[in-house]
């Protein structure tokens, strides 16, 4: 039964955008998930609308809620898809229908004019990027990192808005703040376009504390990935790195041993400083001592007595630097300090929550060369979702091209704890089949195979030599993609292909070369599985070399898997299994990308074809 807005979204469809778009086609499945979508924002409730590959799926929840009138915030995985959303389709809607639309950023992506005006360099480097920086904040329209050619910025995070150093109404800089005004844009907007990090952070904030303003409707597109990023941010995070940033915004010595900092000029505290410094410092060679990157921490926390006087020591200098530091500086100094102060309590508090833990949560190291941190997450983060998120709209969609496995939600229902929602599943219009040709490559076992990654390297030069589009090859361990690289890119550049390397350069960079050309390969880990948007020739023949089960040993992973067990389940088949099927999916949906596509699929993981569950990926495809 269509709702009076799914009549009109329909009728908006067929007659303004087909009319206003070259060779348009009216799709039967953009139409079925419109329906559903415009059904939920009529009526409240939680919808999960699973849309494959080319169905229009932006437009079909765009369109009613442009209609309906109703306060949308829209959560994308990144800035790179919040822009590409807002440049195009939005953009374009709004040619045909009267609204507003506006893009919402973390408050670091936007320059605080204050902060830069009383900022001052200890070097050549940061002098000349400061110049930049001010003859580019003079003609700047939003402030947005984005936007500023600098990429390579040395003082970004020092001129950056921040929290913990605003003065709000207060500031002299208000009515220009690039911040605050686009948090106005936000309030007008019709629709608000976020990310995910963005609308989990928000979901943290108390009532009055919010960032992003209230509405009646929440999108959650690539809404698989929201499980990720809730992880991410929901959770503790104790490192290294953290503390020292926040020390050294308090004290740290330049190349010729002088200090700079915000105590520079309190000789008096040098000491304390210092003190802690090294206390923690040893902190941190302890901790990389006692434990191995990725560890699960069960039960009592071996380091938990010393975090905890560790802990003690960061409040006592806090206290010492408020009774002897404030009202010593300028006004600016003392946001500046009153910032570090409230960053370096946050650092203590978590020190003295993770010890114990939390029920329900997860605790793990991360120890690499130079990073050493302990994290603590949600081993589900259902709770948050109907605690935080959705109790906060009338209603919600979340849509990916990846909810299910063969029309089964019940790996991310129960991840997410939408267990009342409304489900729709619609295929994707291409014909996969038809489209796509597939070859399985034998005899690669990275396991039992000594020269599995040597065979390998001759599979992606042999297709690569084909010469006839470009080429995506999946990893799933950057051990293994790097030793292939280093097996073949002479190889594939003697045969006038223009391989590319993740990590070498920034992802998006490596897209726009494979866009413009057709003579690309790129070597891409879990970023390039997801969300890779290149048609035609540029894109020819994607490589996945390996079926991509997640890791047992994952913290999250082992967790989850754990906790099946306990309730008498198989993990395997209700957890790992329905991931690696979902994470297939996404990476197999990177090659057709339009109903004019047409290209190569090979799977370098005969597991598909000689294990019984093999079948299970092969079967979500088509």
């Amino acid at each position: 039964m269509y709702s009076n807005l799914a009549t009109e979204s329909s009728k908006f469809l067929k007659e303004k955008v087909a009319a206003a778009m070259d060779n348009y086609e009216l799709r039967p499945s953009q139409a079925e998930m419109m329906s559903a979508c415009a059904g939920i924002v009529e009526s409240s409730g939680v919808l999960m609308a699973e849309a494959g590959t080319g169905t229009g799926k932006t437009f079909a929840y765009l369109i009613p809620l442009i209609l309906s009138g109703k306060k949308t915030i829209v959560s994308t995985r990144t800035i790179n898809l919040q822009e590409q959303l807002v440049s195009k389709d939005l953009a374009f809607l709004s040619t045909l229908h009267g609204f507003d639309y506006a893009i919402a950023k973390g408050r670091s992506n936007y320059l605080c004019l204050r902060r830069l005006d009383a900022f001052r360099a200890d070097n050549d480097e940061e002098e000349y990027e400061i110049r930049s920086l001010v003859k580019w904040a003079s003609s700047a329209d939003s402030g947005d990192m984005e936007k500023y050619v600098f990429k390579k910025s040395v003082i970004w995070d020092r001129v950056c808005s921040d929290a913990d150093a605003c003065k709000g109404m207060k500031c002299a800089k208000f009515k220009q703040c690039f911040y605050f005004r686009a948090r106005q844009r936000w309030e007008k907007a019709d629709i608000v376009v976020a990310n995910h990090a963005l609308t989990v952070i928000n979901s943290m904030l108390m009532n009055d504390s919010k960032i992003l303003p209230r509405a009646e409707v929440l999108v959650i597109d690539e809404g698989h990935a929201l499980d990720n990023v809730i992880s991410d941010q929901a959770g503790i995070n104790i490192s290294n790195r953290g503390f020292d940033y926040i020390l050294n915004k308090l004290l740290r010595a330049d190349g010729k041993g002088a200090y700079k900092g915000i105590l520079s000029k309190s000789p008096h505290l040098y000491l304390a400083v210092e003190s802690l410094r090294t206390e923690m410092g040893l902190f941190w060679i302890m901790a990389k001592n006692e434990f191995r990157d990725r560890q699960t921490i069960r039960g009592a926390f071996k380091l938990g007595n010393l975090m905890m006087s560790h802990s003690a020591s960061i409040n006592k200098l806090v206290a010492n630097i408020r009774e002897s530091a404030t009202g010593l500086f300028q006004e600016d100094e003392e946001l500046e300090l009153k910032a570090a102060i409230l960053k370096l309590t946050a650092f203590a508090d978590s020190m003295e929550v993770f010890p114990s833990g939390r029920e329900d949560n997860v605790r793990w190291t991360e120890i690499e060369e130079r990073k050493t941190a302990f994290r603590m997450s949600p081993v589900y983060p259902r709770e948050f979702v109907r605690d935080n998120v959705v109790s906060e709209y009338e209603s919600v969609i979340l849509t990916s091209a990846t909810l299910s496995v063969a029309g089964d939600f019940g790996l991310t229902v129960k991840t997410l704890g939408l267990e009342d929602s409304q489900k729709i599943t619609v295929a994707t219009p291409f014909d996969l089949r038809g489209q796509t040709e597939i070859e399985i490559k034998k005899g690669i076992d990275f396991k039992n195979n000594d020269g599995s990654i040597e065979r390998l390297a001759e599979v992606v030069i042999a297709e690569a030599s084909k010469k006839d589009g470009g080429v995506l090859v999946l990893f799933t361990s950057r051990d293994v993609m790097n030793k292939t690289w280093g097996l073949s890119v002479e190889s594939l550049s003697d045969i006038g292909l223009t391989p590319m390397l993740q990590g070498e350069m920034p992802n998006r960079m490596m897209l726009e070369i494979m866009r413009e050309g057709r003579d690309s390969i790129i070597f891409g880990l879990d970023s390039f599985w997801e969300g890779v948007d290149v048609q035609g020739d540029s894109l020819k023949c994607l490589i996945i070399t390996k079926l991509p089960f997640e890791v047992p040993t994952e913290p999250i992973t082992m967790a989850r898997t754990e906790d099946i067990e306990r309730n008498g389940g198989n993990p395997f088949y209700e957890y790992s299994l329905p991931r690696a099927i979902i994470k297939f999916r996404q990476g197999f949906g990177r090659l057709i990308r339009s109903g004019e596509d047409s290209g190569r699929v090979i799977i370098c993981d005969e597991r598909i074809e000689t294990k019984a569950y093999g079948k299970k990926f092969m079967k979500s495809l088509f």
